[in-house]
């Protein structure tokens, strides 16, 4: 469980990945993304949500990791995305623009945060593995996550998040690790996308353990984080741009 202030009842985590068209991210869509924040982060027991963003050679890459106070609210929120999130006529996973969008209901095993997310969570890496069948919590919680948690922090981590996904048919183990962006005048602080993609995963020895195989392994820029919208939060204050921007175009995204 966490252990730190920023996320003191954190017990579950809806994901979802998907991809945009094209190869540069469409000049509208930081409009919609913080059109869809002031609805979205409303919701009952929402606490943070990480949302990765990456442009490549391969296409434009996007998603949101949130964490909620408990399984049944990260549960009905992703019921509510897929069936009652509509706008402009659309419900959110039939927008035109949303390419192979997948999502997962996970419970937390451990969240740990090494550095105030409010300055330090530039970049995230997401993977996920299909286990070799179901597990249990208690025992990863007690057994395997304080070892991938310290090797987290002696990586240099600024956060960590190990999931388990209970899911009938394909069980996963997820690894949420978060870094912060290079400082020019420290050739020693972790420097970028291809500095978190380079690490060993904090998880590998147990995805082994378990038999598992990877499905998915991305390293974004965390172009958004999300806080709760309650009636005595000013919408204004609820999210971060932490970046400045990393990528062409993002910068009227917060001005």
């Amino acid at each position: 469980m966490a252990s730190n202030a920023q996320t003191p009842r954190a017990t579950a985590v809806f994901s979802d990945t998907f991809q945009f068209p094209g190869r540069r991210l469409d000049p509208r869509a930081p409009e919609m993304i913080e059109r869809d924040r002031l609805i979205m982060a409303e919701r009952p027991g929402m606490l943070r949500k990480l949302l990765p963003l990456r442009e490549d050679e391969t296409g434009v890459f996007c998603g949101g990791c949130y964490a909620f106070d408990t399984y049944e609210n990260a549960k009905a929120y992703g019921e509510w995305v897929a069936n009652d999130f509509i706008l402009d006529g659309l419900k959110f996973l039939d927008r035109p623009p949303f390419m192979e969008p997948t999502s997962q209901l996970w419970q937390i095993v451990g969240i740990e945060d090494f550095a105030d997310v409010h300055t330090s969570q530039h970049v995230m890496r997401f993977e996920r593995w299909h286990t070799g069948g179901h597990v249990d919590v208690e025992d990863l919680r007690e057994r395997h996550w304080p070892q991938i948690r310290d090797r987290a922090r002696a990586a240099g981590f600024t956060s960590v998040w190990l999931l388990y996904g209970p899911d009938e048919y394909h069980p996963q183990l997820g690894l949420v690790s978060v870094a912060a962006r290079s400082d020019d005048t420290d050739e020693s602080s972790p420097a970028d996308l291809s500095w978190l993609e380079a690490q060993p995963s904090p998880a590998e020895e147990l995805a082994e353990e378990l038999g598992s195989t990877k499905v998915f392994d991305r390293t974004s820029w965390v172009y958004m984080v999300w806080f709760p919208i309650t009636a005595e939060a000013d919408p204004g204050d609820t999210a971060l741009w932490p970046n400045s921007p990393p990528l062409p175009g993002l910068v009227a995204a917060h001005v």
